[in-house]
């Protein structure tokens, strides 16, 4: 009878530990598919946009998005106090979600580069919003220690 009880909590403490793990996993993914999907939208409003008022509202509305993600970053911290792990060796389960997400950041160097966005960056509402959007970037660290110093 011990015998089965011992075997009955060893499953249940494997199981426990390989359910933490895939919510990490899981909670990792969500937040990657937001930072892509904030990404391909920024994307998007910068290419559809008309004028300088556009793209400084989209810039705003991008660098207001990012740092509700940085918020979020923080508290995934410090519920999976081991996340940094997951960028170290990325478990199979995010190659996807990264590749996307590699895919639009290099969608958004590629849209900054253009004529149009040169041309448009000339105005000075474009020019102080962009200025300020690197000033915050600069700033924001995902998933890193020293936010809870």
């Amino acid at each position: 009878m011990r015998r089965k009880v011992f075997f009955i909590l060893f499953i249940a403490a494997l199981l426990s530990v390989s359910c933490a793990r895939n919510k990490k996993i899981d909670d990792m993914k969500g937040f990657i598919n937001e930072t892509v999907q904030l990404t391909e939208e920024f994307i998007i409003r910068i290419t559809e946009a008309v004028d300088e008022n556009d793209i400084v509202s989209t810039i705003e509305s991008f660098g207001s998005n990012i740092t509700l993600l940085e918020e979020k970053s923080r508290a995934m911290k410090k519920k999976y106090p081991d996340i940094d792990s997951l960028f170290d060796e990325p478990p199979a389960e995010l190659t996807d979600v990264l590749n996307r997400l590699h895919i639009a950041e290099k969608k958004v160097e590629d849209i900054l580069k253009s004529e149009r966005v040169k041309e448009l960056i000339k105005d000075g509402k474009v020019q102080s919003a962009f200025t300020e959007l690197i000033n915050e970037l600069e700033k924001i660290k995902f998933f890193q220690e020293k936010h809870f110093e």
